[in-house]
C-alpha cells in the first residue's frame, strides 16, 4: 500500500476482533486514516475499508454478514459512488445466502457501484487448475451477475488469485472486481491488475479508475457540428487567425486552426 498509494484500501481476513487508531497505524499508511471495519470472530474473518479523507468523504455504511458496503462522495466534484468490500463464505451450504445478500445490496445501491474482494466462487472451469469444478455453483453465480447487470473487470496479468501453497498447489481465481453500468459510465477507464503476494494465500489486487477518456489523435469531422448555430462563427474566427509562409503552408495552418477550434 505504501508503494501503490491507493486512495481506498479494502482488506479482508484482518483477524482483528477490534481496531483502534494505534493498531491502524501499524499496517495502514498515514493518509488512510479514515476507516470502517467489522471485527473478526477470534482469529477468523474481519473486514476493513480505509480511505484518504483528502480524496473522498463517507456518506453511508451498510454492514451485512458477507459484505461491507460504503457510500462515498468525491471531494473534487461531489460525484457519489458505492464500494462493496466482499468476503464470501467458504462453506457450500452458505453460498445461497451470500448470493441473496448481493442481490439485496444491489436493491439499496443507486448510481456508480463497485464490488470487489474474495467471492469464493468460480465462473468457469478455467478458473481452477484441476477438475474439481462445481458447475451448479458457477451457474448460480453467473445468473446473479447477469440479473444484476454487472460487468467483471478482467484481470489480464494473472490466471489465478489463490493458492493452497502446497508442493502440488491448487490454484483458483477467487478474487474479483465487478462494476455496474453507472460506474462504467462515470469511470470508463477502470482496470484491474495484480500485485506481489507476500504472506497471504491470496494475491493482492489493484484497481485503477479514471474519468478521462483518451482523445484520438485522428481528427474526425462531425456532421452534427453543422447544426450548431455557433459553429460558423467559430470557424470564421479560426480562419481569421494570422498565418505565414507560402500558400500550401498557410493552408495547412488554417486547417489546424479550424481543427483546434472544433475541439
Amino acid at each position: 500500500m505504501i508503494s501503490t498509494r491507493p486512495s481506498i484500501a479494502a482488506l479482508l481476513k484482518t483477524k482483528l476482533p477490534a481496531l483502534n487508531s494505534q493498531k491502524r497505524r501499524t499496517f495502514l499508511p498515514a493518509r488512510l486514516s479514515s476507516y470502517v471495519s467489522r471485527g473478526s470472530s477470534g482469529t477468523s474473518g474481519g473486514i476493513l475499508t480505509a480511505w484518504d479523507a483528502a480524496v473522498c468523504s463517507l456518506s453511508s455504511t451498510v454492514d451485512l454478514p458477507y459484505t461491507l458496503t460504503t457510500g462515498f462522495s468525491l471531494l473534487a466534484d461531489n460525484m457519489p459512488f458505492t464500494l462493496s468490500n466482499v468476503y464470501a463464505p467458504t462453506l457450500r451450504e452458505d453460498k445461497a445466502a451470500f448470493l441473496s445478500e448481493l442481490a439485496s445490496v444491489a436493491e439499496m445501491v443507486f448510481g456508480a457501484w463497485m464490488l470487489l474482494g474474495d467471492f469464493n466462487l468460480t465462473r468457469c472451469p478455467e478458473d481452477k487448475n484441476n477438475a474439481n469444478y462445481c458447475a451448479p455453483e458457477a451457474d448460480r453465480f453467473n445468473e446473479l451477475i447477469n440479473s444484476l447487470g454487472l460487468i467483471e473487470i478482467p484481470l489480464v496479468d494473472r490466471a489465478f488469485t489463490w493458492s493452497n501453497r502446497r508442493d502440488c498447489p491448487t490454484l483458483v481465481r477467487l478474487d474479483r472486481c465487478f462494476i455496474n453500468l453507472d460506474w462504467d459510465a462515470s469511470f470508463p477507464n477502470t482496470a484491474l491488475s495484480s500485485l506481489t503476494r507476500f504472506a497471504s494465500d491470496h494475491v493482492p489486487l489493484s484497481v485503477s479508475t479514471y474519468t478521462r477518456i483518451p482523445r484520438s489523435n485522428c481528427f474526425r469531422f462531425e456532421n452534427s457540428w453543422l447544426l450548431n448555430r455557433q459553429f460558423p462563427s467559430v470557424i470564421q474566427s479560426a480562419l481569421a487567425e494570422t498565418v505565414s509562409g507560402h500558400t500550401t503552408k498557410s493552408f495547412v495552418q488554417r486547417l489546424k486552426h479550424c481543427r483546434g477550434a472544433c475541439y
